[in-house]
C-alpha cells in the first residue's frame, strides 16, 4: 500500500507541478540573494567597514558565491557533471604544479577558474526553473538605486567620502575629466562596469520579452548615460552592441514605422535634453577626454588586438601547462607572496594572458571550448553568439573579476530565458 501510494505521488501531475513551483520559488529567492549580495556588499565594504578583516570576509564571500549557489540551488546536476569533473581534475593538476608558489595559490585558482562553469552549466541544465519575470521588479529597484547614486557621486567632489573605494586611499580614485569615475554601490570601478554589463544584457532580454520600443529606448539611453558617468569606454561600446541586438529583434516583430517614430521622438528629446542640461554636456565632454587619452596613448590597440598578440606570441617559458594556477591573483599574491616565475615573467594585466601564464595553452583552449559549448546552448541569433564569444574570450574577465562572473552569467540567462519565453508565446498563439 505504501509503495503504491509513493508511486502515485511521484507520477501525479499535481504533485509534480507543486514540486516544480517550489523549486522555482526557491531558485528565485536564491537569485534575489545573489543579486543583492553582489550589488550591496561593496557598499558595506567601502562605507561601513572601511577595509579590514571583515571587509575581506565579504570579498571572500563574493569569490565563493558561484560555488555556494551551485550547491544550494535546486535542480539536476547530471548532464554536464562529466564536463565539470574533467574541468575540476584538470584544474587540480594545474593547482599542484610544482612551479606554483604555494598550494594556497592553487586552491584559490580552482575556486576562481571553476566559478563561471558552475553558474553557466547549472543554468543550461535547469533553465526551466529560472523565472526572470519574477525578478523584474527587483532589477528595476536596483537600477533606480544605482542611477540615483551614480548621479550624486558624479556631482560630488572627487575626494568626497561617497567616492571612496573599499581599500585604497583617495589618491587612487580614477577620474573621467574633472569628475570621479562613479562606482555606485560597488567597491571599485570594475564592479560598476560589471553591473553595466548586466544592465545591457537585461535591457536586451526585456526588449525580447516585452517587445516595447519605448521601454528599450529608455533603458538603452540609461545604459549610455551610466557609461558616460563611469568613463567606461568598453561599457559604452557594449551598450551600443546589445542595443543593436535588441532593436534587431524588434525589427522582425514590431512594425517599422512604430520603431522609427519612437526613435525620432527619443532622438529629438535627447538633443533637447542635452542642449538644456549642463550636466549631460559635461558628462560627454569628460567622456570624450577619455577617448582622446586612449587615442593619444595608443591604448586601444593594446587592449584589443594586443590582447590576442599576448596569447599568440606568449613570452613566458611554460606555454603548455603554465606556471601555477592562481599565481596571478592579486589576493593570493598579497597573502602568500608571488612566485619567482611570475616575477620573472614581468607585468601582466589582461585575463587571456593571465590564463596562459597560470595554466598554459591547455587551460586557455579548454576554456574556449567550454565557452563555445555554453553559448551554443543559449537561444539567440548566431551573430550575437559569435560576438559574445569574442567579447567574453578576450575582453571580459570572468575568472579574476567575480562581479563580471555573476553579472554575465545572470545576464546571459535572462537573455536566453526571454528568447525561449518569446518562442513559447509564439507557439501558443
Amino acid at each position: 500500500m505504501g509503495t503504491a501510494l509513493s508511486f502515485n505521488t511521484a507520477t501525479d501531475p499535481t504533485a509534480e507541478t507543486a514540486l516544480l513551483e517550489r523549486q522555482r520559488r526557491q531558485l528565485t529567492r536564491l537569485l534575489a540573494i545573489l543579486l543583492l549580495y553582489t550589488v550591496f556588499a561593496g557598499a558595506v565594504r567601502k562605507w561601513v567597514l572601511l577595509g579590514g578583516p571583515l571587509s575581506n570576509v565579504l570579498l571572500l564571500g563574493q569569490l565563493l558565491m558561484p560555488w555556494l549557489f551551485y550547491l544550494a540551488a535546486p535542480g539536476q546536476r547530471r548532464r554536464y557533471l562529466p564536463i565539470l569533473l574533467v574541468s575540476g581534475a584538470l584544474l587540480l593538476l594545474m593547482a599542484l604544479n610544482p612551479l606554483n608558489h604555494t598550494l594556497y595559490h592553487g586552491a584559490f585558482g580552482i575556486v576562481l577558474h571553476m566559478g563561471w562553469w558552475l553558474m553557466g552549466f547549472h543554468y543550461l541544465e535547469n533553465r526551466h526553473l529560472y523565472c526572470w519575470d519574477r525578478l523584474y521588479k527587483l532589477v528595476w529597484v536596483l537600477l533606480i538605486v544605482e542611477m540615483g547614486l551614480s548621479v550624486a557621486q558624479y556631482n560630488l567632489p572627487r575626494m568626497h567620502f561617497i567616492n571612496r573605494y573599499a581599500v585604497e586611499g583617495p589618491v587612487s580614485i580614477a577620474f573621467v575629466g574633472e569628475a570621479a569615475r562613479v562606482t555606485g554601490t560597488f567597491s571599485f570601478v570594475s564592479g560598476y562596469a560589471a553591473w553595466l554589463l548586466f544592465l545591457n544584457l537585461w535591457t536586451w532580454s526585456v526588449a525580447v520579452w516585452k517587445r516595447r520600443v519605448w521601454l528599450l529606448t529608455a533603458l538603452s539611453t540609461t545604459g549610455l548615460i551610466a557609461s558616460l558617468l563611469s568613463g567606461g569606454r568598453l561599457s559604452f561600446v557594449i551598450t551600443l552592441l546589445m542595443t543593436g541586438f535588441a532593436y534587431g529583434h524588434l525589427l522582425r516583430r514590431v512594425p517599422f514605422h512604430r520603431i522609427f517614430a519612437v526613435l525620432m521622438l527619443g532622438l529629438l528629446a535627447g538633443i533637447w535634453a542635452f542642449q538644456q542640461s549642463p550636466f549631460l554636456q559635461q558628462s560627454w565632454a569628460n567622456f570624450a577626454s577619455r577617448i582622446q587619452d586612449g587615442l593619444r596613448d595608443e591604448e586601444y590597440g593594446r587592449r584589443t588586438l594586443g590582447v590576442i598578440d599576448e596569447v599568440l606570441y606568449f613570452k613566458g617559458d611554460y606555454v603548455f601547462l603554465g606556471a601555477g594556477l592562481g599565481g596571478t591573483y592579486q589576493g593570493a599574491r598579497a597573502l602568500w607572496g608571488e612566485s619567482y616565475y611570475m616575477l620573472k615573467y614581468g607585468g601582466y594585466e589582461e585575463e587571456p594572458e593571465r590564463i596562459v601564464l597560470e595554466g598554459g595553452y591547455v587551460l586557455f583552449f579548454w576554456r574556449l571550448a567550454l565557452l563555445w559549448l555554453f553559448l551554443r546552448g543559449l537561444q539567440m541569433p548566431a551573430t550575437a553568439r559569435v560576438v559574445l564569444f569574442a567579447l567574453i574570450a578576450f575582453l571580459t574577465p570572468v575568472v579574476f573579476n567575480p562581479y563580471n562572473l555573476i553579472f554575465l552569467a545572470l545576464g546571459l540567462s535572462a537573455v536566453d530565458w526571454s528568447y525561449r519565453h518569446f518562442a513559447s508565446q509564439q507557439h501558443q498563439s
